[in-house]
Parts: C-alpha cells; sequence; structure tokens
C-alpha cells in the first residue's frame, strides 16, 4: 500500500506544480501500469491520499475493485486538509 500511496501522491505534486485542478485515477490503471494483482493494495493507496474535498466517482470505499476511481484536487495539498480514510 505505501508504494501506491507514494505513487499517487507524487503524482497530484505534479499536478500542482503545473497549475492542474483536478486528477482522476483509476485503480485499473494502476494496476496495469504496475503489472499488479493486489487490487486491496492499489484501493489503499489511493483511498490514504483522499483530502476533503477529493471524491470517489465510480466504486466503493468499502469494497476494493479495479472499478474504484477517485478525483483528487491537486490546487490545495495542504496538510491542514483533512483526510478522509
Amino acid at each position: 500500500m505505501a508504494d501506491y500511496k507514494e505513487a499517487v501522491f507524487f503524482r497530484k505534486r505534479e499536478y500542482n506544480l503545473n497549475g492542474w485542478n483536478e486528477m482522476i485515477v483509476k485503480a485499473s490503471d494502476l494496476m496495469a501500469l504496475n503489472d499488479e494483482k493486489d487490487v486491496r493494495a492499489v484501493c489503499e493507496g489511493m483511498l490514504k491520499n483522499m483530502l476533503e474535498g477529493d471524491r470517489i466517482i465510480k466504486g466503493s470505499a468499502e469494497h476494493p475493485s479495479k472499478d474504484l476511481e477517485i478525483a483528487y484536487y491537486c490546487d490545495n495539498l495542504s496538510e491542514s486538509r483533512r483526510r478522509l480514510y
């Protein structure tokens, strides 16, 4: 999970530095990119990056699946934003 948490955070920081506001990440894309079979690890890493204002577009936090899709808002990565998971 730590690897995916770091991978998503790295991409969020890139979006922030480029001035892009929203980043959408799909678990299936992360899994394909890394030839990963552990859907739970991927989903946990994605959820651990959710801050106040981010939202789940598809899927569920309670039922990890490759269908999980999250929209992260990258304009403000301040630690003052409450973590959701």
